[in-house]
């Protein structure tokens, strides 16, 4: 088969779908079932049993943390190198992030570093697929087992990525993907949270949709029957939730995103084998390792200035000044970000007001991660979310004169 040069930007068979969605109405009791397909062959898709939308692929692991019992106390170990909403959401259920460092060849979370970190109050961990590259998963879940604990799955940025011959979510008790406009398939925003335990999908349900009582882990499952609603005596809500579901229109572009995921995810690869291509000649950019066994889906293709007479902000400056679309630094070890710092600040100017984190909270403004900490200036995550092979190599041409530049 002739290996694919373009791809339209957006599914045409969305618009089909959203269609389906428009002809049928908005209504409060039912719907054309686009959700429930969906949540079904996604999960089926990633060999999980149930799949439960979300508004947002932060929602999903707030969702998951509350389905798993976590709360006021409890300790959720995530690394160093993530979005911010991988660690916040263990302070929206009350927790307290805890920083793992990461592995110095693949900049994953560090299974050696998880179990030095791990306490009495540990309760879950989230490990994360950064740029398409799977963690470790084997010794993750081996220290999960044997201390009792919530491995959540954090693939917002890994669609179709293996891990020694299994695909990427089919490992830990969840799994939670994006849909975010930047991620391997989108409707813009949105996420889904997979996993095979009925009675954690139906706790996370609940978690979604304000705690109906009656809401199931069964696809499409969101709403209460009109029969039940309608009675005045109904106690509609036996545990505490949110409103994160996903709008059926979004679940329609999802939908049609979804039937086409292997052909963006070979896109992203094949627009990363063209960087690839030129960084194999640049003794100075180091790509980000992927182990063998691993498949990685490239979210974007990463690399680190490994030359200290290198800056990143000139290579940036040079590489647009040549005609390339710029590209994006990682993440600040998120304990530094100025959220962190504050509420450490808050905690300990006023712990009256923070009864659930005084006396148990780190203070972050003292938290290190020095191998994360010394590669983190040095990253450069190039784009791959071309949609056409030309753009891809002339952005690979352009990088390849940049690096002529500095040599």
């Amino acid at each position: 088969m002739a290996k694919m040069t373009m791809i339209p930007r957006v599914a045409p068979k969305a618009r089909q779908y959203v269609g389906e969605v428009l002809d049928f109405g908005f209504h409060n009791g039912s719907s054309p079932g686009i959700s429930a397909r969906l949540e079904e062959r996604f999960a089926a898709k990633f060999g999980r049993k149930f799949g439960i939308l979300h508004a947002n692929g932060t929602a999903t692991m707030h969702s998951a943390l509350l389905a798993a019992g976590v709360g006021v106390g409890d300790e959720v170990i995530v690394p160093a190198y993530t979005v911010a909403m991988t660690a916040t959401v263990a302070l929206y259920a009350n927790a307290i992030p805890v920083f793992a460092d990461v592995d110095p060849d693949t900049w994953t979370i560090d299974p050696e570093d998880v179990r030095r970190k791990i306490t009495p109050r540990t309760r879950a961990i989230i490990p994360v697929s950064i740029c398409g590259l799977a963690p470790d998963m084997d010794p993750i879940m081996a220290l999960a087992r044997e201390h009792g604990l919530t491995v959540i799955e954090d693939n917002a940025q890994c669609f179709l990525g293996y891990y020694k011959g299994r695909v990427v979510g089919s490992i830990g008790d969840f799994a939670s993907f994006s849909f975010q406009s930047s991620k391997h398939m989108t409707c813009g925003d949105g996420g889904i949270l997979i996993c095979d335990d009925e009675g954690l999908a139906t706790a996370a349900r609940k978690a979604a949709v304000a705690g109906y009582s009656t809401l199931t882990a069964r696809p499409g499952d969101s709403v209460v029957d009109e029969e039940l609603r309608c009675h005045p005596t109904f106690e509609r809500h036996t545990s505490l939730g949110y409103n994160f579901r996903l709008p059926e229109i979004a679940a329609a572009v999802a939908l049609a995103e979804l039937e086409r995921l292997d052909d963006l995810v070979a896109m992203r690869t094949t627009v990363a084998e063209c960087f690839e291509r030129v960084v194999a000649g640049c003794e100075w950019l180091v790509p980000q390792k992927v182990p063998a066994g691993y498949v990685n889906s490239f979210w974007t293709y990463t690399v680190r200035i490994a030359r200290d007479d290198v800056d990143w902000t000139a290579f940036r400056r040079k590489f647009v000044e040549l005609g390339g679309d710029g590209f994006y630094g990682a993440y600040l070890p998120v304990y530094r970000e100025p959220v962190f710092r504050n509420l450490s600040e808050a905690v300990e100017a006023r712990p009256e007001r923070y009864p659930h984190f005084a006396g148990m909270l780190p203070d972050y403004r003292e938290v290190r991660c020095p191998v994360w900490e010394a590669i983190q200036p040095r990253i450069i995550q190039l784009k791959t979310n071309s949609f056409d092979v030309n753009t891809a190599e002339r952005q690979a041409e352009i990088l390849g004169k940049t690096i002529r530049f500095f040599s």
